[in-house]
């Protein structure tokens, strides 16, 4: 139970790093190299600009894929702890 959980904290951590850093890398790489390029650029260091747009793209994604990945199909075994079921019944009376 608890690397299952341990599993889906870490699967979130990913997601989150995927959206944060694809869309910093966007935004910053987008702006600074490529909105800012030379017309006497060589073909070279155009190619060079637009390797961090196109990695953070990727990791946005990337991200997207990891977001549609299948949930658990009892989401018991995520929310509750190791002894839930204990907990629950001393609740009930029994």
């Amino acid at each position: 139970m608890r690397s299952q959980s341990s599993s889906y904290v870490r699967r979130l951590l990913l997601i989150s790093f995927c959206f944060l850093g694809g869309f910093t890398l966007l935004c910053i790489s987008g702006w600074v190299m490529v909105v800012r390029s030379s017309p006497q650029d060589t073909t070279l260091v155009t190619v060079f600009r637009w390797v961090p747009v196109i990695l953070g793209a990727l990791t946005v994604l990337f991200g997207f894929y990891l977001l549609n990945l299948p949930v658990p199909e009892d989401p018991e075994d995520f929310f509750l702890g190791d002894d839930a079921d204990g907990t629950v019944e001393r609740m009930d009376g029994k």
